[in-house]
């Protein structure tokens, strides 16, 4: 009984190994079914390499410091505040001023705002602008506010 040796089990050393390929097999099928299935897509960064002016469209005092103060809490970037040429926009609207219109329609989801439009300037200051109209109660902003 002492001259027999034990069998080495073939299966011990390779026995994880099979997680080396599959993890990474399982990583990469989660990403493309996430991508596929469009999920995540809404998703905007709060924070990021874009830049907005807003702008009073209604005329009520100190409607665009606290939309200001409104948008910066939850991370967006305001450069510019100031009036719009007229004071009778009845609902708000998002402005694209350099050609990028996934990104407008993005942040007019993030807030709410229903009306996007394309206005491409030679050298804009900012990326958007978002006037603020006589709907401003309806913004998802305002609702957060009240929250």
């Amino acid at each position: 009984m002492a001259g027999k040796k034990k069998k080495k089990s073939k299966r011990g050393s390779r026995g994880y190994s099979w997680m080396l390929w599959a993890l990474p097999l399982l990583i990469m099928a989660a990403s493309m079914a996430i991508r596929i299935m469009g999920m995540g897509k809404e998703e905007l960064p709060e924070t990021g390499n874009y830049q907005l002016e807003v702008l009073n469209g209604t005329g009520e005092k100190n409607l665009v410091k606290n939309t200001t103060r409104q948008l910066r809490r939850i991370g967006m970037d305001v450069l510019l505040e100031g009036n719009a040429e007229e004071f009778d926009f009845g609902r708000s609207v998002i402005i694209d001023r350099r050609g990028n219109p996934e990104l407008a329609e993005r942040v007019a989801r993030r807030l709410g705002c229903e009306v996007v439009i394309q206005q491409i300037q030679e050298n804009p200051k900012v990326d958007l602008t978002f006037i603020v109209g006589d709907d401003k109660e309806e913004l998802d902003i305002a609702k957060q506010d009240r929250d």
